[in-house]
């Protein structure tokens, strides 16, 4: 299921709608505009005042959009002297107009600011330093950011996230260009509560847990390692440890797993299969397992989307 946020990023796209503000540059300050004017050590030591109206809107990957940075709050967009509106609300995300700019807070906070269409924007987009032709062709525009790689694709149109994810290019029908900057290291299909995961671990629920084993049993990369025709292997022997100190109910090859002390394996040379490290936090857990018989070690990621925890990455190999 696409989270809210890309949900409303396709609706953007397929829309493509916002209508084209005044273009306004702020006027400099007495201080900026004195011949010789230098910092003083008061001011070098004092955060710079937000940039008040839309212009100018240097596009900064990972860091802000024109006036809008990346972590701001509510309060802190009002300062920007641009008319700020409430588009929708669900729990922790939240929606807004800000000028010419579309914000998305969680938690309150701004995760992602855009221009919907690079093409209607005010007359005032940089990059570098360097004034930015809003008729520029998207080929041109994504070579000039780094490490530029296609999002997954969606329905109703399609972005290249560039500079570490800091930066997002979308297209669609017609020609215009969506705009975006977030947090590095993020995705476009984040959701709020992905976004908000400060790591700290938290217990499963025995039910999510169970099902989350058994999708490690299901692996395909571990498929070609159970040989199920030689001795001992059916019923699987696994380890009974603290990862499964509830003996969740698992199965493999129709058959319910067998719980052995790691000692009595050991000691009767059984083909055990052990699983070594469940780690969970809000929304990102990690199991690792072995299976020394065959000589196997591996982990398997999850990720939660909304009440889903899906399989988002794995790995296995032979010692």
């Amino acid at each position: 299921m696409p989270s809210l946020r890309a949900a409303l990023a396709l609706l953007a796209l397929a829309a493509c709608a916002c209508q084209k503000p005044s273009a306004r540059e702020a006027a400099p300050s007495a201080a900026s505009s004195s011949p010789g004017a230098g910092p003083t050590p008061s001011s070098a030591a004092t955060p710079s005042p937000p940039q008040v109206g839309e212009c100018p809107i240097a596009i900064q990957p990972g860091v802000a959009l024109g006036a809008i940075r990346v972590g701001e709050t509510r309060e802190d967009l009002e300062r920007h002297g641009l008319p700020v509106k409430s588009t929708s609300k669900h729990e922790s995300t939240e929606f807004l107009e800000v000028g010419p700019f579309h914000v998305e807070l969680c938690g309150g906070k701004v995760v992602e600011v855009w221009l919907d269409d690079l093409r209607k924007a005010p007359d005032c987009v940089s990059l570098g330093g360097k004034r930015l032709d809003r008729a520029v062709a998207r080929e041109a525009l994504i070579a000039m950011f780094s490490d530029c790689k296609d999002a997954p694709p969606r329905t109703g149109g399609s972005f290249a996230e560039c500079e570490a994810s800091g930066v997002r290019i979308g297209w669609g029908m017609g020609d215009f260009i969506q705009l975006r900057v977030a947090k590095k290291g993020t995705r476009l299909d984040d959701t709020c509560e992905m976004l908000l995961d400060d790591g700290k671990p938290v217990p499963l629920p025995v039910v999510v847990k169970t099902k989350m084993l058994q999708k490690v049993l299901d692996l395909d990369l571990l498929a070609p390692f159970w040989h199920r025709d030689q001795p001992g292997r059916d019923p699987l022997k696994v380890i009974a440890n603290d990862v499964v100190a509830d003996r969740p109910e698992l199965t493999i090859f129709g058959s319910k797993v067998v719980y052995v002390s790691k000692a009595d394996a050991e000691t009767q040379k059984l083909p055990y299969f052990e699983l070594t490290k469940l780690s969970a936090s809000a929304t990102k857990a990690r199991v690792e397992f072995r299976f020394p018989v065959e000589g196997v070690i591996g982990h398997a990621e999850f990720e939660k989307r909304f009440d889903d925890w899906g399989l988002s990455a794995r790995h296995v190999s032979e010692r």
